[in-house]
């Protein structure tokens, strides 16, 4: 067993070693051991002069602890009973104003229930204030909070008040309306028109149905006056219509197409006049860029892809028109003007992609 083990017998230890070593074996492990023990006691003499400050100061450490801690046992002391002063004063503050404070609480539930009933009197001034200064977000709002009181007493005392605030209230409606059908409007003033109206349970469903006929008309004045209106007041008007009314992209696309399937219409009509390749390419480029400028708004009408097909086939019609035109304007002519013809006839072909 090692000589630093907890179960170390030296007895036991002498035997082995005795049996087991010679002379000079014996002596040289005395030597060994001898200097081992040596500097083990110095080690433990330089351990003991390291530490000796160390020590010092956790001894007065110590000492100051017991000190301060004695100190605050006293505080603790003197905190502890002002604690019970003070809630014995308080409890005896509570109950000398208990029943105050009940008159008090009762007195405050009367003075809202009064502010209430004032309220409810002067609405119909409030709203009538509203509808001058054009703050009908603040005019709905004051009725809707005020409509359970009308609906629970309006047959009482408050008639008077519900039958005026309901005749202000149709005024609200009507400028709602034509706050939302005006043109001049922007498009977060319609859009708020049209959430106020619901909050008032007007059926907004009619005033969608209305301004989608509305636009109707315009899209027809686009296609047989393109002067009257154009294609960017159309693409902000269909991003209105969005934000004000979710849920007509369905009816909104129909429309998009019906629009884009007759201005394509037009130029194919426009190819039995045999109309120059350059102003066929200026009225298809100003198409493509109508569509993508509605795709921006509604990309679920996939005019891009529908445009560049229509292209095509309006493209294919062209060169075969212009073909047969070709065709038979050199029939019966000779060889020269003939000639003549067909390289008139490539010039204008080709264009210009610029």
């Amino acid at each position: 067993e090692s000589i630093n083990s907890t179960s170390f017998n030296p007895d036991v230890y002498m035997d082995v070693l005795v049996q087991q070593s010679n002379l000079e074996a014996l002596l040289q492990r005395h030597v060994k051991m001898a200097a081992e023990i040596k500097n083990l006691d110095t080690d433990l003499q330089m351990l003991v002069y390291e530490n000796y400050n160390k020590f010092i100061s956790a001894t007065d450490t110590i000492k100051r602890m017991k000190t301060n801690i004695a100190g605050m046992e006293t505080n603790m002391e003197q905190l502890l009973s002002k604690i019970t002063s003070v809630q014995s004063r308080s409890d005896t503050v509570n109950t000398s104003l208990f029943n105050k404070r009940e008159n008090i609480e009762k007195l405050h539930r009367t003075r809202n229930l009064l502010r209430k009933v004032q309220f409810i009197y002067d609405l119909p001034t409030r709203l009538n204030k509203c509808i001058k200064a054009e703050a009908y977000a603040d005019a709905v709002r004051f009725f809707t909070g005020a409509k359970p009181i009308f609906e629970a007493y309006g047959d009482t005392s408050f008639q008077d008040c519900k039958k005026a605030s309901e005749e202000a209230m149709d005024l609200v409606i009507q400028q709602l309306q034509a706050k939302l059908y005006s043109d001049s409007e922007p498009i977060e003033a319609r859009a708020e028109a049209v959430v106020l109206l619901k909050q008032l349970n007007f059926p907004v469903n009619n005033l969608k149905s209305n301004l989608l006929e509305k636009l109707e008309d315009c899209l027809l004045n686009l296609q047989t006056e393109p002067t009257q209106a154009s294609v960017g007041d159309i693409s902000k008007t269909f991003r209105a219509y969005l934000i004000i009314f979710p849920d007509s992209e369905s009816r909104l696309i129909e429309l998009a197409h019906a629009l884009f399937t007759n201005r394509y219409e037009t130029v194919r009509g426009a190819l039995k006049e045999r109309i120059p390749s350059t102003d066929l390419l200026a009225m298809l480029r100003g198409l493509w860029e109508d569509a993508t400028a509605i795709d921006e708004v509604i990309s679920e009408a996939a005019l891009p892809a529908f445009s560049l097909e229509t292209t095509r086939d309006i493209i294919k019609q062209h060169i075969a028109t212009a073909f047969l035109h070709l065709q038979n304007e050199i029939s019966g002519c000779s060889p020269p003007t003939q000639l003549a013809f067909i390289c008139s006839f490539c010039t204008e072909l080709i264009v210009p992609l610029d």
